[in-house]
């Protein structure tokens, strides 16, 4: 790889957290080797869009507890990421995994001279209901794996085992309204860590910032070609953009890898 090119980084200097090499990132498509990760990591949105898809809940259930051993036994067999946007990939293949099911199922309630089993729901409604489901829990995993490396990444970090900037960042979620005054005695009381309104709000800066490189580094390990202009589409896709905005360096969007010299 050209020097330069590694050397390509998100680099907001006032993170205080690893800088973010687009350019090394590992894609969630080496995940599919590991299925124990895969279903940890996507469980939550693959049960909330067979939901959207199937009425009856017994016939969602044996969807998803179909698709998910099949993946601990037998993993993804040709998948590879030329075919293109993981979350896109994944939702095909559940979507295709519960089409499979249903046929087997009515097949099966034919032979017995029993009600077929509710098809697949492909109105239009339906599907952008189904589409706007995979989205929103898609946007929820991401969100949930920042808050996971921020605490992480504070906890193998900071003195004695305890983040400061995953704290300051949770009590502001939890405590919108209220001032860094209210909110350093709430942080004192929960770590025991005497510290005063400034020093909350130095804490809660940092938090913000490491908590958008985490968001971003999460999005682009789901992109073929993680490059600045496709990881801002995806943050705007999934409605994540607001979390990171106002973190991301001057002209992100434009920023491309020098070229070989």
């Amino acid at each position: 790889m050209n020097c330069l090119q590694a050397a390509w980084v998100l680099d907001c200097p006032t993170i205080s957290a690893p800088k973010l090499r687009l350019d090394q990132i590992t894609t969630v498509w080496s995940m599919l080797d590991d299925p124990s990760r895969f279903m940890m990591r996507y469980a939550a949105p693959i049960q909330s869009y067979v939901a959207t898809l199937i009425h009856n809940r017994h016939d969602a259930e044996e969807i998803i507890q179909d698709f998910l051993v099949r993946v601990m036994n037998r993993g993804f067999a040709g998948a590879t990421p030329g075919r293109g946007r993981f979350r896109d990939y994944l939702k095909t293949a559940v979507r295709n995994a519960a089409a499979a099911h249903l046929r087997k199922a009515s097949a099966s309630k034919r032979r017995q001279k029993q009600p077929p089993p509710e098809p697949l729901k492909t109105t239009k409604d339906a599907a952008q209901t189904a589409e706007l489901s995979w989205v929103q829990h898609w946007r929820q995993c991401v969100l949930d794996r920042a808050w996971r490396t921020l605490e992480q990444h504070d906890q193998a970090k900071t003195s004695g085992g305890r983040g400061l900037r995953y704290t300051a960042l949770r009590l502001t979620a939890e405590w919108p309204n209220e001032n860094s005054q209210a909110l350093a005695a709430r942080m004192q009381a929960r770590t025991g860590i005497p510290i005063t309104p400034e020093n909350f709000r130095k804490q809660l800066s940092r938090a913000r910032r490491a908590f958008a490189l985490f968001v971003v580094k999460e999005v682009a390990e789901t992109l073929q070609h993680p490059t600045p202009a496709a990881v801002e589409e995806e943050l705007v896709d999934l409605g994540l953009m607001a979390y990171v905005r106002n973190f991301l360096p001057p002209n992100w969007p434009s920023q491309q890898p020098p070229s070989p010299r």
